[in-house]
């Protein structure tokens, strides 16, 4: 059997990865969040569509596993003005 890659989506703000080998085709993150979940499309995970916390909320719910998700920070480097 061939391994499938493990897919990431990335906004700004939420990084989220999908490991079709493990996933259980369950629906839950379909029924959860359906504007960022939606197998219709070609691009079938759009975290840009909604709100990080409730992108990483519908992730937290994958009976499997195949879903992470995490926040995503930026530290920005301090500039001193004259």
């Amino acid at each position: 059997m061939t391994k499938k890659p493990l897919q990431v989506y990335e906004t700004p703000n939420v990084r989220v990865s999908f490991d079709p080998n493990i996933c259980l085709h369950s629906g839950v993150c379909l029924q959860t969040l359906p504007k960022v979940f939606d197998v219709s499309r070609l691009r079938w995970l759009r975290p840009d569509l909604a709100d990080p916390a409730d992108v990483v909320a519908a992730v937290a719910k994958c009976p499997s596993g195949a879903l992470k998700a995490q926040l995503v920070t930026g530290l920005h480097q301090s500039v001193e003005r004259p």
